[in-house]
Formats: C-alpha cells, sequence, structure tokens
C-alpha cells in the first residue's frame, strides 16, 4: 500500500529531524496528509496543530526563539492558497532573521495550470523573502536520494549565518494516505542541534576594525537579534575598557548593571547634543529609539555583521563581518571617562524620575516588575512603552518582532515564543489584538502560565504622537485613530478565558500572579500623550543641572 510515498515521506521526516528540527506545526488540509502524518507520528517532533495558517505561521516563527538560542522549526500546509497566508510571517522571518522551514505541498506536476482545483503557482511564492526555495520531484524511488540532499541543504542553508527562512515545495500524487503501520516503523533519529557558530574574521577587517575604533570616545550599540553569545564579552570588554553601552531592550543586555537604558528620555533634551561619541560599534539590528538613530546618524558607525547581511539604513557605517567576540577581544586601550559618566549622570536622572509615570507607561513599568520569565512585546507603542521603563539590572526576557515591525500575527507570535517559558505575558494594543484574535484559541493549550495584557485606547495610540495627530480631528479619526470599541470580555468569554478590567496600573501585578489569561487596561489615547510629555518634559532642568531630585 503506496510503499514509496510512504519511504519517501518517512525519510524525509527523519532527514529533518536529524537537521535539528523539533518542532512542527501543521496547518491541516488533504494534499499534506503524507508529511502531516509523518511530523504527527514522528518520535522526536513535537507537533503543534493549528488551523488558521497564518496564526500557525506567525506561532512557528515564534517557536524558533523560544529558547535561549535560536533553532529551527517547520511548517506544513497544503496546496492552494493557504501557503500564501504564510507570507507575512516570512517576511518577518527574512528580517528578522529567523530560521523558519516553510514545506508547502502542491499538486503534482501535471495538475498545475490547467484549471485544477486548489492549485495556484507555488514555485518560489516567497520570492526574495526566503534564502532559497526549491521544488521537489513527486515521491518516487529514483527521487528520494535527492530529496533527501536537499532537505539536508535547505535546513543548513537556513541555519547559515544570518539565519532566515527557507521553503521547499512538494508535490503528491494520489492516493495520499501511506501505509501507517510501515511509516511509523520508519520513523527514527533524534535532532541533533547544537550552538550556532559564527565566522572568524578575516586579519584586514579586524585591523580595519582597530583603524576605525583609534578614538578618544567610543561607545557601543547593542541592539535587537544580538547573538546571547556575544553579550557577556561585550559586556565584559566595555567594563574593562570605559565604554558606554546603548542598550536596546530587545538586545538581551539590559539584563547587566551600568548600561545605557534610559538614552530615548534624556535624548529629547537638549542638554545632550554636546555629548556624542567619536565613533560607535553597532552589533544586532538598528534599535528602537527613533531619537538614538538620529542622534547619532552623523556619528562614525561600525556594524559587525554575517556575511550575507546589511542592517545599515544610513548606508554610511563601515562594516565588518565575522564573530563579535573575536572583534571585542581585539580592543585593548581605555577610553576617555568623561563621556561615560556624563551619560551614567544622565541615567541616574532619568531612572530616579520613573516612579512618576503614569498611565500606558506607568502599566508597562509595572508589568515588568511582576515575576515573569519573558515578556513578548507587540509593536508600536507597547515596544516604546517597553524602551522607557525596561531598567539595567532587570533580568526578564523581552522578545518582539521587530524585523518588518508589523502588528499582525503577534498573538500566535507571542505563544509560540513563550512555549518554553513557564511564566510569561504578551503586552499588546487593542488594534493588534485584534489582528491576531483568532490566536485566542491556542491560549488554553499553553503549557505555562501566560497572560495578555490588553492597552484598550480604542485604536492606534501611536498615531497620537505623530505629525498625523494635527490634521482635523474627524478625518484623524477615521484614517488613524481607528476606534473599534473592543468588547474584551466577550472574547474572552467565547475562547473560555479568564478576564479581568484594570482599575489601576500597578493592579497588574496581582492579575499575572493570579493567572488571569485576558487583562484589560483602559487609556485615554489624549491623556496618555499629555502625560508622556509632561513627564518627559519634567527632566529637562534636571538633567541640564544634574540634580536628581
Amino acid at each position: 500500500m503506496n510503499e514509496t510515498l510512504t519511504d519517501w515521506v518517512a525519510q524525509m521526516m527523519n532527514r529533518l529531524v536529524e537537521q535539528g528540527v523539533e518542532d512542527i506545526v501543521i496547518s491541516p488540509g488533504s494534499r499534506s496528509t503524507p508529511l502531516a502524518m509523518a511530523a504527527y507520528l514522528h518520535p522526536s517532533v513535537r507537533h503543534h496543530i493549528i488551523v488558521d495558517e497564518r496564526s500557525a505561521a506567525f506561532f512557528a516563527l515564534g517557536l524558533t526563539r523560544s529558547t535561549s538560542s535560536l533553532r529551527p522549526v517547520a511548517l506544513i500546509c497544503t496546496s492552494g492558497t493557504a501557503a500564501t497566508n504564510y507570507f507575512s510571517a516570512v517576511a518577518e522571518a527574512n528580517i528578522s532573521q529567523l530560521p523558519l522551514i516553510v514545506l508547502t505541498t502542491d499538486r503534482p506536476h501535471e495538475l498545475r495550470n490547467v484549471g485544477a482545483p486548489q492549485a495556484i503557482d507555488q514555485v518560489r511564492l516567497y520570492g526574495e523573502h526566503v534564502k532559497a526555495s526549491i521544488d521537489l520531484p513527486v515521491p518516487e524511488a529514483a527521487s528520494q536520494r535527492y530529496m533527501e540532499q536537499a532537505v539536508t541543504r535547505i535546513v543548513r542553508t537556513s541555519l547559515h549565518a544570518p539565519f532566515g527562512p527557507v521553503h521547499m515545495n512538494i508535490p503528491f500524487r494520489e492516493p495520499l494516505v501511506p501505509d501507517i503501520e510501515r511509516l511509523t516503523s520508519l520513523l527514527d533519529g533524534n535532532a541533533e542541534w547544537s550552538e550556532p557558530t559564527y565566522l572568524k574574521p578575516t586579519t584586514s577587517d579586524v585591523n580595519r576594525f582597530k583603524r576605525e575604533i583609534d578614538v578618544a570616545h567610543l561607545a557601543f550599540l547593542v541592539g535587537p537579534g544580538t547573538p546571547t553569545s556575544w553579550l557577556e564579552p561585550i559586556y565584559q570588554t566595555a567594563r574593562t575598557y570605559q565604554i558606554p553601552i546603548f542598550a536596546d531592550p530587545l538586545s538581551g543586555m539590559r539584563r547587566f548593571d551600568h548600561v545605557l537604558t534610559n538614552y530615548d528620555t534624556w535624548l529629547a533634551s537638549e542638554h545632550r547634543t554636546e555629548w556624542t561619541p567619536d565613533t560607535v560599534v553597532r552589533f544586532g539590528a538598528a534599535p528602537v529609539s527613533k531619537r538614538l538613530n538620529q542622534w547619532l546618524q552623523d556619528v562614525p558607525c561600525v556594524l559587525i555583521e554575517q556575511p550575507g547581511s546589511f542592517r545599515d539604513p544610513s548606508n554610511h557605517a563601515t562594516v565588518v563581518y565575522g564573530d563579535a567576540i573575536d572583534y571585542v577581544a581585539a580592543i585593548n586601550k581605555n577610553y576617555d571617562v568623561d563621556l561615560f559618566d556624563r551619560f551614567a549622570l544622565f541615567e541616574q536622572i532619568t531612572e530616579s524620575a520613573k516612579p512618576a509615570l503614569s498611565g500606558e507607561s506607568a502599566l508597562t513599568r509595572h508589568l515588568l516588575a511582576s515575576r515573569l520569565e519573558r515578556i513578548f512585546v507587540s509593536n508600536s507603542m507597547p515596544i516604546r512603552d517597553i524602551d522607557t521603563t525596561l531598567s539595567a539590572g532587570q533580568s526578564i526576557d523581552v522578545v518582539a518582532n521587530r524585523g518588518a515591525n508589523g502588528i499582525d500575527g503577534i498573538i500566535s507570535s507571542a505563544l509560540g515564543a513563550c512555549h518554553d517559558t513557564d511564566k510569561a505575558a504578551l503586552l499588546i494594543g487593542d488594534l493588534a489584538f485584534y489582528h491576531d484574535s483568532n490566536a485566542l484559541q491556542l491560549v488554553r493549550s499553553h503549557p505555562g502560565t501566560f497572560s495578555i495584557v490588553v492597552v484598550n485606547n480604542d485604536g492606534g495610540g501611536i498615531f497620537s504622537f505623530l505629525p498625523q495627530a494635527s490634521i482635523a480631528p474627524q478625518m484623524f479619526e477615521d484614517l488613524f485613530g481607528t476606534p473599534l470599541q473592543l468588547n474584551l470580555r466577550g472574547f474572552a468569554d467565547t475562547y473560555g478565558l479568564s478576564y479581568q478590567r484594570l482599575e489601576q496600573p500597578e493592579d497588574v501585578t496581582a492579575a499575572i500572579e493570579a493567572g488571569v489569561q485576558l487583562i484589560e487596561f483602559p487609556s485615554d489615547r489624549t491623556t496618555n500623550v499629555a502625560e508622556h510629555r509632561l513627564w518627559t518634559a519634567s527632566l529637562t532642568d534636571r538633567l541640564a543641572t544634574g540634580n536628581e531630585s
């Protein structure tokens, strides 16, 4: 009974597992039957069945970083438009450099472009958004060895720094059901996953790096997606040679003491303009803070990258390639401490003002103080409030989709990213919540404690901070405010989730401790803008005089 198909998909699944794929997300359908059954039955695979394809893709994207190091996660879907629903997550994985293995099943070649049902052109469907794309032949004994080699190549491509998504299109002819007994007997092998390694830099790149940092005032900028293995060497080098570190909230660097975290606030003051580094060394992607990016746009920058990656929106950086650990090991001089001390003073003044935060920022501050291991943060206002409130020395992991910066798939991404965390939360606005509300069906099956904290300001809160806010009020509301008047308690009832509406920002701590699954914090957009600007303005004189009180 269908021995060739059975042997073929068994060896495909074994090869995926051998290359380190332990988690596979299945979007159910007919054409994907052979592959889905192989994933479902494999003893070394954790399978996750998610009906909504867009939600499934973002969940898989989150799973790639559910542990301390990135790891490959596969997606399986049926033929037709199902695969198009993966596109947003693929785009995010591409920019965020996440190893997503997309396995789209397809009609056989003779049923393509002839009007057959549930058949679209899936060959190279994701275009330049994936690192590689392969259209396999139909399962035959003669093609099995080629398939096995192709699987190895494509998974390894996703894991070759810079990481990224890959796509394999897999056509199946009917009959689609494999021999289950034979399939079960053929599935074996354990995942062989190890920490990623990075290329050694060339001697010429190291020498170039040394020339660029031969200045009086050097600073490090540690951005999103900086490999975990780099953080300690970067930090120790900075402490040894008096180099200030601008630590993005998504870098993992804010768990260390004495790093700069409040720069977005004190950069709003005119009194900081005379203090700039001579050169900045950046690790990871560009930071969240727009003020920091603008302030440093004319400062010479050395960007440490991996071959094939170029994350320099300014197009002015000096780019060197290879393992950052080797570059920081090449630093052997003390830098002038006056810049370090001045920034440290700015940090102390801003930190001392944080208890006066109110509204949405106060909510975020109390959320960060809760006993959470990991928090996933939506884009727009939540990530900016995290940037404002996450202080040095806080050990909580903070994760976000800061590749394409979209607000789609946030709940699914958070559930995937927090799947291996016992106590986690998502901070999200009402618009992003609405975009991915289908994913609420996954909350009850989350293996740990997971709370969704929704800042409900009835629309797009970030636009109230942007120039669009100056247009006619009704036009602003229609085009940018976009109030939805969501009934969050209704969502909780529909999906069987516990619910609490907060009266005060500090109430979030008790709600998290109680394990409430859907937490609503009502907010007013206009009031939030006024409170935020008033708090920032209150720091101006203190930054000018160096007075903490």
